[in-house]
């Protein structure tokens, strides 16, 4: 079966012990925060694993750079969110058409209503996004935090895992990073393993996600360690856990 997926066909993956969905704004949000994580439960037969892309990603500076339209640039980074869907083993990949660059205008009812009913289609226990200032203040990544709280005021029960930086990953890669998050507010090291950081690596290179240029001037990752790291928004783990479902009620 395709990992494209209507939102109706999510209600078969509920009988999973496991379930987590990823609410992002834009293509290859995913591989810079979670794509380690999101390998690990697609190796899991006891989870699902959903992510829930709120636009297609058509205002990237590959349009300017390639002469391309925003409709052409939308396809492209569609189909590398495909590859990127396989590669981690994805359960369930949905694209929204909310606007790339314009999620802050956007109604944030409609918004929170196209969240809620993937969530209520899928019954996550844990729901993966980024923190409230949105990594590196990015107007959609503020948006789509805040449509997401929106959504959970009336889903309670729900962990909302926040993507968490601390300081030194921060200062590595700024601009795209500028927001770290305190040592003691982080509440799960995942710690990947080969496989898994492998499967990262690779996600960011289909995306052509390089986040730096060498002196000959071609581009290149920059090596981090192998770590994923998440605050629970309202609860505290100290010291933190090492799986997102921790503590939680099976059902």
């Amino acid at each position: 079966m395709s990992l494209r997926r209507e939102v109706s066909e999510l209600e078969a993956l509920r009988e999973r012990a496991r379930r987590l969905l990823v609410v992002l704004p834009h293509p290859d949000d995913e591989s810079y925060g979670c794509a380690g994580t999101l390998a690990r439960l697609g190796a899991d037969p006891e989870a699902a694993t959903v992510f829930f892309c709120m636009t297609r990603g058509e205002a990237s500076q590959i349009g300017p750079q390639r002469g391309l339209s925003p409709d052409e640039v939308a396809a492209l980074r569609e189909a590398r969110l495909i590859e990127v869907a396989a590669t981690v083993r994805l359960d369930a990949l949905l694209i929204g058409s909310f606007p790339d660059g314009g999620m802050a205008r956007e109604d944030l009812g409609a918004m929170s209503a196209a969240i809620r009913e993937v969530i209520d289609a899928f019954r996550p226990q844990v729901i993966v996004n980024q923190d409230p200032r949105g990594v590196n203040a990015h107007p959609d990544h503020i948006a789509c935090h805040w449509a997401l709280r929106h959504a959970l005021l009336e889903r309670p029960g729900i962990r909302l895992a926040m993507l968490a930086y601390p300081p030194e990953v921060a200062e590595a890669i700024k601009p795209r990073l500028l927001f770290a998050t305190p040592e003691h507010e982080i509440d799960a090291i995942l710690d990947l393993t080969p496989a898994e950081a492998d499967a990262k690596e690779r996600c960011l290179r289909i995306h052509e996600a390089l986040v730096t240029l060498r002196d000959d001037g071609e581009p290149e990752l920059i090596r981090r360690p192998p770590i994923e790291r998440y605050d629970f928004l309202g609860e505290e783990f100290d010291p933190p856990v090492d799986d997102l479902f921790a503590e939680l009620p099976a059902r």
